[in-house]
């Protein structure tokens, strides 16, 4: 059976990869450490069911929203202003933050946390708020203070893009379903192989946070879950707020004229 086989494959590729009897990076303080929580078996099985579910929900998802109507029909971004200008700052600051402070801590094995989707995005987020044109278009306190900070940034600087006319939120349920199989993706691939070349434990892949422990084994999809119901909420919630700040006799003067 094909699903068997790839299972197989994966199986024996993840053993040799990942950690052994002897660590490979000993340096690695044990807190930061990747561990077999789940057999090497069923993180393969895992994988190989997340491409065959998120790979042909992305393709549809992605061939759909090429197709809608508000994509097709996108106006010119608009050149950045100084609102966005300040927006990027904070957001690149924020981005900056976590990096020196992950370098600084336990020998700099945390900064291949910044791997993780949320930092990408921030740093996304930073670049999309000044960028023109083309390219618009395609245990330390400090530590933990900047990581918060970027969480919050996340949702709250899309939402400031779209209110301000920076960008059109299309929002269709393609897009959105797109955006959801990329980050699914990402983490399946990307940060799973990286979780077992640098033994860290990045984004709590190889063994689940406290507060997941007592899911066992089902702690990954539980995970995956969230995220996807979390996804949804944030950009629904974009929607709403783009719509009330466009009918709105108040906020509608604010906006930029690419919106009106």
């Amino acid at each position: 059976m094909v699903f068997t086989h790839a299972v197989d494959y994966l199986e024996d590729f993840f053993l040799s990869i990942g950690p052994g009897d002897e660590p490979k990076f000993p340096h690695v303080p044990a807190t930061l450490r990747s561990v077999w929580y789940l057999t090497p078996r069923q993180h393969a099985m895992e994988t190989v069911c997340y491409v065959m579910i998120f790979a042909p929900m992305c393709y549809v998802a992605l061939k759909q929203a090429l197709n809608h109507s508000k994509w097709k029909n996108q106006r010119p971004i608009r050149a950045p202003t100084a609102l966005d200008g300040v927006l990027g700052a904070i957001t690149m600051s924020s981005f900056l933050g976590v990096c020196y402070y992950k370098a600084h801590s336990v020998n700099g094995w945390r900064l291949l946390y910044m791997f993780q989707p949320c930092h990408v995005m921030t740093f996304t987020l930073a670049i999309l708020c000044i960028a023109r044109g083309r390219t618009a278009n395609f245990i330390f306190q400090g530590d933990i203070y900047n990581f918060y900070i970027e969480h919050y940034l996340m949702l709250v600087i899309p939402v400031l893009l779209c209110v301000s006319g920076r960008y059109e939120y299309i929002g269709s349920p393609s897009w959105i379903l797109f955006g959801f199989t990329v980050i699914a993706l990402y983490h399946a691939i990307v940060l799973q192989l990286a979780c077992l070349v640098t033994e860290v434990n990045i984004a709590t892949l190889m063994s689940p946070p406290n507060v997941l422990r007592s899911l066992g084994e089902w702690y990954r999809p539980a995970q995956y879950g969230m995220c996807f119901v979390l996804h949804w909420v944030h950009n629904l919630s974009i929607t709403g707020f783009v719509a009330i700040a466009s009918s709105s006799k108040v906020l509608k003067p604010l906006l930029s004229p690419k919106q009106h």
